[in-house]
């Protein structure tokens, strides 16, 4: 067991471990790719977060009325790390229409949409699809979901983009008739309706994967399951508390990527990292009450704030996507995140039970003291957050 003296060193090391990192700074785009004969088209919508956070001088927000020209400005760089490959070789596109922005109901829904297109020398067999973007910002992440198809087939396939995580698309232009010349019609052709298909295993596994990184790289939220870890005494306390907690993070997730409860993130933020603070000051100056009903109350009503922050970019991301394919997203991120908390919860329950059933002679300082140090080393870390979070 560690000597106390080692303890404040302990605590120092662990502040400055977290004061580099951010909250929750995770940015979702979204990409319709149609691929003709003669060239690829891309309708992007970015979030306008990425192009403001992306400007020299981030500090300072500029006014809506300047969005325009910063999206205008932005657009070499989508360019330049937005990658299209046609049968290996590297595309070179340009930007086709001046951007345009969309003010959503929350800064998180504010989107600047592009459209891009790229020139083919021939039809292309396969196209690949590669990005990297914000990857100058190390406590950013930059994913995509991606609509693609042939211009010559009304449907589109869905798929999640990510830095790790590219896009291959089989153009088999050989496979349908809707490629041959087509006899002249007598009558009007009706209106084509574009519909998206949802391959369901590919579509779990991404949307799996990213709610598991987005946990684990998600500090804040890593930070508050501890302090709520730390309290549990017991194995029907942990589930008692994790339940709670995982029940109101998902209302709240669903909930807002349906776009039925939309919040800003000047609120999200703030009342996350406010949460982690409260409930590590509880466990210091009030263990009695970190467990039993006050603290399965509080992990609810802090776990819906968490849920918004869960959702992020999403819900602005997927909009076009049809039901099925939103639901299975939405059901797949849900198990992501906590498979994510998972990889937490139990390792520090685990550590902290073989700790606290070690005879007293081997203790060298009160058991008390591991709620206590852990927790305000949890505290000073979310008052950093705090901090962050409402300037």
């Amino acid at each position: 067991m560690l000597p106390r003296r080692i303890l404040p060193i302990l605590l120092f090391h662990v502040i400055g471990f977290v004061s580099p990192l951010c909250a929750h700074q995770i940015i979702e785009n979204a990409l319709d790719i149609v691929i003709s004969r003669d060239k690829i088209t891309i309708d992007a919508r970015i979030a306008m977060e990425e192009i403001l956070v992306m400007e020299p001088d981030s500090e300072t927000r500029p006014l809506p009325e300047f969005w325009a020209k910063l999206a205008a400005q932005h657009q070499p760089y989508i360019l330049g790390h937005l990658k299209i490959q046609a049968d290996g070789q590297k595309l070179t596109g340009k930007g086709i229409i001046e951007p345009t922005i969309i003010r959503g109901p929350t800064e998180e829904l504010n989107r600047a949409n592009f459209r891009f297109e790229y020139p083919l020398e021939k039809p292309p067999q396969t196209v690949s699809v590669f990005q990297d973007m914000m990857r100058e910002r190390s406590n950013w992440q930059c994913s995509a979901v991606v609509r693609i198809r042939r211009s010559d087939i009304p449907v589109f396939q869905s798929a999640l983009l990510t830095a790790a995580r590219y896009i291959e698309f089989d153009c088999d232009w050989g496979s349908n008739p809707a490629t041959a010349p087509s006899m002249r019609e007598a009558t009007p052709t009706p209106p084509v309706v574009i519909t998206t298909d949802v391959p369901l295993w590919p579509t779990f596994r991404a949307y799996t994967a990213h709610g598991i990184t987005h946990i684990l790289t998600g500090f804040d939220h890593l930070l508050f399951i501890s302090a709520l870890v730390l309290a549990a005494r017991s194995l029907w306390d942990l589930v008692n508390v994790v339940t709670a907690f995982t029940l109101a993070h998902t209302i709240t997730l669903t909930l807002s990527v349906l776009n039925l409860v939309t919040l800003s993130s000047r609120i999200v933020e703030p009342m996350i990292a406010a949460s982690i603070v409260f409930v590590a000051i509880q466990n210091i100056f009030w263990p009695k009450q970190s467990r039993g009903w006050s603290r399965l109350a509080i992990a609810f009503a802090f776990g819906l704030f968490h849920g918004l922050g869960f959702a992020g970019g999403l819900r602005a991301a997927m909009t076009e996507m049809p039901a099925i394919a939103l639901s299975l997203a939405l059901i797949s991120f849900s198990i992501g995140v906590e498979i994510g908390h998972q990889f937490v919860i139990i390792p520090l329950f685990v550590f902290l039970k073989l700790v606290r059933k070690r005879p007293k002679e081997h203790h060298e300082f009160p058991n008390g003291a591991i709620l206590k140090f852990g927790s305000a080393a949890i505290s000073i870390a979310g008052l950093y957050f705090l901090i962050q979070a409402i300037r």
